[in-house]
């Protein structure tokens, strides 16, 4: 999990409800130089800072604790405005041994239209929010929701060019190791947003100019032909 000052109100709701589901929670502390002291007191949870020096990592530093756990796990992520169901780590652990561990699984998903003109407006959304009858293969996941086998992916965020990016960049990075991407059945408000477009928030930025999105994405069909959901 990542966060930044401006989302503590949020956090503050979400943290509960997500740490009563985990072994341990380790929250990136993004545009911070030091723990405050609210977090700093709560078992299970562990910060972790920017390194000084360091390229800002903005949202992709939710990966970290893969660097920082190093045995095998099944590993969760989760937004600072979200407000996730009490069995939210129960749906997505069977949801991975249905796949057999062999597929990143999630909640939000997007499927892209090709030729692709925009990587905001050409996808198709299936929302966290709604229900979904079916477990549904999708081009790209929002890592606020999703979960995968920590063996299954090889994340180098040093690879990452975009870090604030996460969604694509992971999305990117199971392409190019042939991973499935499924977005899982669920009832409804199997997570609930706590806030929605706030002006900092990433998805508001792509809408006001997502060409790089759409370039790497077109990169991507290019180099990567028949491996999306609507490749001919």
């Amino acid at each position: 999990m990542a966060t930044m000052p401006s989302r503590i109100d949020t956090l503050r709701v979400a943290l509960p409800g997500i740490l009563a589901q985990v072994d341990r929670l380790y929250l990136y502390l993004d545009k911070q130089v030091k723990i405050p002291q609210e977090l700093a007191s709560i078992p299970k949870l562990v910060c972790i800072l920017p390194t000084s020096g360091e390229r800002v990592l903005g949202t992709s530093g939710k990966f970290l604790a893969l660097k920082a756990y190093r045995e095998p796990c099944l590993f969760f992520t989760f937004d600072d405005d979200i407000l996730y169901a009490q069995d939210y780590v129960k749906v997505l652990s069977a949801a991975l041994r249905r796949h057999h561990y062999r597929a990143i699984v999630g909640l939000h998903g997007a499927i892209y239209r090709q030729p692709l003109a925009s990587y905001v407006r050409d996808r198709e959304v299936i929302h966290f929010r709604k229900a979904l009858g079916f477990d549904s293969h999708v081009d790209e996941l929002g890592t606020g929701v999703l979960a995968f086998h920590s063996s299954l992916v090889d994340i180098d965020l040093a690879r990452w060019a975009h870090p604030n990016m996460a969604d694509l960049h992971l999305m990117l990075d199971a392409v190019r190791q042939e991973i499935p991407r499924i977005c899982v059945r669920r009832r409804q408000e199997q997570a609930t947003p706590l806030e929605q477009h706030q002006p900092d928030s990433l998805f508001m930025q792509s809408l006001r100019d997502d060409s790089v999105e759409t370039a790497l994405l077109r990169d991507a069909f290019r180099h990567y032909p028949g491996r999306w959901c609507m490749s001919s």
